[in-house]
């Protein structure tokens, strides 16, 4: 009997931690098929298309598998950690070969008074603000995407960092509310192999307000900076952002983006425009629309089309349909 009560005693501590703590299994599974036109325009100035002009079996929105954890300390402190790759439905090969956990690696302390520190494979700060502003969440042929919410800035070769909106080897600090406002702080630790990155961002939201304002950059010569702001009527939801790059491998840039989300029903439905307006005076515009139908709560139809023209060149128009499961 006394073995026994011991053992319990040992034991209740793991059940108490245990019992504070939750884990998540999670992630996206797209297929879609997709079509573009053989216009003249680059297709990285129609960033959702395929990259060539045949029929192609695309996802719309990249699938991902991603696990994330968080365990209560008790007083509003907590730990939690996210990992999650990123893969083609179509082949079930891997996005990038040479980084599993390619969407995010992020391990983190914080406090719901006094904000968050984390490290790892993170998102730029500045991500968070440019992707509120694309409807589509940087999706589909309909989105503004990297080419115009970010003016097409790519600080350094795939080769080096393999996604121009993430940073590895990433210590940074996430705010808590301060009121409307909440700000983020990150540097990209180059360890050896290129320079430093630092992002940063502030948003402001109040109701159906949001502002944001953010940075990425490397030094002086290689950085992006971006506004962005958006009010929601319930009806629709107008959005919009402007960008300026400078340096890196596609040279300095502006450009601007407009964008409304329509609550459907059954679904929604969304347009936006962009602007693309380089060093090089290949300037580029480009016009999205779609349609989302919800089957359920976790799975949905979508269609949409997306053309662009760059100068010198002809139209390239793109289309898409398929069906998305999120788990």
């Amino acid at each position: 009997m006394r073995s026994a009560l011991l053992a319990a005693s040992a034991l209740a501590p793991a059940f108490s931690v245990h019992a504070q703590s939750s884990l998540t299994i999670y992630g996206i599974v797209d297929q879609g098929l997709t079509k573009a036109t053989s216009g003249t325009t680059p297709a990285g100035m129609l960033p959702g298309r395929a990259p060539n002009d045949d029929w192609n079996v695309k996802a719309g929105n990249t699938s991902r598998l991603g696990f994330r954890g968080e365990e209560d300390l008790g007083g509003g402190n907590y730990t939690r950690f996210q990992i999650e790759t990123r893969f083609a439905t179509d082949t079930g090969a891997l996005s990038n070969a040479n980084v599993f956990w390619l969407g995010r690696s992020v391990l983190a302390i914080g406090s719901k008074d006094w904000g968050e520190i984390y490290s790892g494979r993170e998102y730029s700060a500045a991500y968070t603000v440019a992707l509120n502003t694309d409807p589509t969440l940087w999706s589909y042929v309909s989105q503004t995407g990297s080419t115009y919410t970010y003016a097409n800035y790519l600080p350094v070769a795939a080769t080096v960092e393999a996604s121009n909106i993430r940073w590895s080897n990433t210590i940074g600090y996430k705010s808590p509310a301060l009121g409307a406002v909440s700000f983020e702080l990150a540097t990209g630790l180059g360890e050896g192999t290129r320079q430093r990155s630092t992002s940063a961002n502030v948003q402001y939201k109040d109701g159906p307000v949001w502002l944001g304002a953010a940075y990425d950059g490397l030094d002086n010569r290689t950085n992006l900076k971006l506004i962005a702001g958006g009010y929601d009527f319930g009806v629709v939801r107008p959005t919009a952002s402007y960008s300026r790059a400078k340096g890196g491998l596609n040279g300095d840039a502006t450009s601007f983006t407009v964008s409304a989300l329509v609550p459907l029903s059954f679904g929604r439905t969304y347009v936006s425009y962009g602007n693309l307006r380089p060093a090089t005076h290949l300037n580029s515009k480009m016009v999205g629309a779609g349609i989302q139908y919800d089957l359920s709560k976790r799975t949905l139809l979508y269609t949409n089309v997306g053309s662009a023209k760059q100068v010198g060149q002809s139209r390239t128009t793109a289309f898409d349909l398929g069906i998305k499961h999120t788990f």
